[in-house]
């Protein structure tokens, strides 16, 4: 491994600290870190992801939908610093939680989609944007009564999942929900 030079110039190789941490804390080795990292630069020569390119990338996997409100949320919870771009260290995280073997981290995750303002709750409103872009993903546009589908599977999950029933479902009543009811996770997941 090669060191990068200095932090502002694009990066063509990994640092060998980034590779001791992404081997530590994903599933990865340092020689698929590596893979990964070269497999990113292909795409991403600058070393950055942006929105774009992300939504573009998305798409692929739901051709006949319109994944981009969807990707809009997934891209929020990628961008850990907030500064608009997915970097390497930042895309391997979440792949990793993504397509990892642990349950919690994924219902996490899953939790930080649906929590679009970021307060640690998520409010009927928030519940209803996301489950409507996940609509809009699965589905062509021409979805008959689309806002009423939309309202009522958004509804039935939100009345599952706000156990003690004040309007938001807090972290824990969202992992709870999940974990214990497999007919929340087929809601969920459409």
């Amino acid at each position: 491994f090669t060191s990068t030079r200095e932090m502002g110039n694009s990066k063509s190789k990994i640092s060998e600290e980034d590779v001791s941490f992404l081997a530590e804390n994903t599933q990865y080795s340092p020689q698929e870190v590596c893979e990964w990292f070269s497999a990113f630069k292909r795409d991403c020569p600058s070393g950055k992801l942006s929105p774009e390119k992300f939504v573009k990338m998305y798409a692929k996997f739901f051709p006949s939908g319109n994944s981009e409100a969807f990707c809009e949320h997934v891209f929020r919870i990628f961008d850990t610093d907030k500064n608009g771009v997915i970097e390497f260290r930042e895309f391997l995280l979440a792949i990793d939680v993504s397509s990892g073997n642990s349950p919690q981290k994924k219902l996490e995750w899953a939790f930080k989609v649906y929590d679009v303002n970021g307060n640690g709750e998520i409010s009927r409103d928030e519940m209803e944007e996301v489950v409507g872009a996940l609509f809009k993903m699965q589905f062509s546009q021409n979805v008959d009564d689309m806002k009423e589908k939309v309202a009522e599977k958004s509804a039935q999950i939100f009345a599952a999942m706000d156990s003690d029933r004040d309007g938001t479902i807090t972290q824990e009543e969202f992992m709870t929900a999940c974990a214990q009811d497999q007919q929340i996770m087929e809601l969920m997941s459409g």
